[in-house]
C-alpha cells in the first residue's frame, strides 16, 4: 500500500502528454545527468532564471524534487523523444497567475520541439486547472523564445529586468500574457 493511501490521501497519477514526436513525463531524480547536461550549458543556463552553469548536481536534484507532478500548477515535465532521451522540460509555475517556462538541448533547436511540447502542456493544463490567463517572459537576447510563445498564442506586455544565475547582471526581458478568449 501507498503511504498516501494509509494516511487517507489519494495518489495522483503520473502525468504523461503524447504528441506527434515527444513524450511529456514527470521528472525523475535518475533524469539529474540530462537536465545538468543541458540546462547547464552556457547557452541555456543564462536564460533561465534560476540554473547556472555549470549546473551542480545537488542543484539539480533539488529542481527536479521542487518540480514533481502533485495534480496542481507548480511543476515540470521531461520532453523525451521517442526514443526516451531527455532532450528539454517544460513547467508551469504555482502563481495566482501561472508562469510557464521551457528549455531545450541547443542539439534540438529549431525544430520546433519547444513549440509543441508547450502547445501539449498548455492544452492539457488550461482546462485541467481552467486556467483564464497565464504569464511568460524571456530575456530579450532571446527572440527565439518570444516567437515560440507568440505560435502559442501569447501577447506581448510589456519589457522588465530579469536575473539568472548564469548572469552577471540583471538584463532585459520581455513580458508576455496569455488570456482565455484572445
Amino acid at each position: 500500500m501507498d503511504l498516501s493511501e494509509e494516511a487517507g490521501l489519494t495518489p495522483v497519477a503520473p502525468l504523461i502528454l503524447q504528441t506527434a514526436r515527444l513524450c511529456l513525463r514527470p521528472l525523475a531524480d535518475a533524469d539529474w545527468p540530462d537536465v545538468a547536461r543541458i540546462g547547464g550549458q552556457p547557452e541555456v543556463a543564462r536564460m533561465m532564471a534560476s540554473v547556472r552553469a555549470p549546473w551542480a548536481e545537488a542543484d539539480v536534484r533539488a529542481w527536479i524534487a521542487r518540480s514533481q507532478w502533485r495534480g496542481l500548477p507548480g511543476f515540470r515535465l521531461a520532453a523525451c523523444l521517442p526514443d526516451g532521451a531527455l532532450i528539454g522540460t517544460v513547467g508551469i509555475g504555482p502563481e495566482a497567475v501561472p508562469s510557464c517556462a521551457f528549455f531545450l538541448d541547443p542539439a534540438h533547436w529549431g525544430y520546433g520541439y519547444a513549440t509543441e511540447a508547450m502547445q501539449a502542456l498548455l492544452d492539457d493544463a488550461i482546462p485541467r486547472f481552467a486556467l483564464t490567463a497565464i504569464e511568460a517572459e524571456h530575456f530579450a537576447d532571446n527572440p527565439a523564445s518570444g516567437r515560440v510563445l507568440l505560435k502559442l498564442g501569447f501577447r506581448r506586455t510589456g519589457d522588465g529586468l530579469g536575473t539568472s544565475g548564469a548572469r552577471k547582471d540583471p538584463a532585459p526581458t520581455v513580458l508576455y500574457r496569455w488570456t482565455k478568449g484572445d
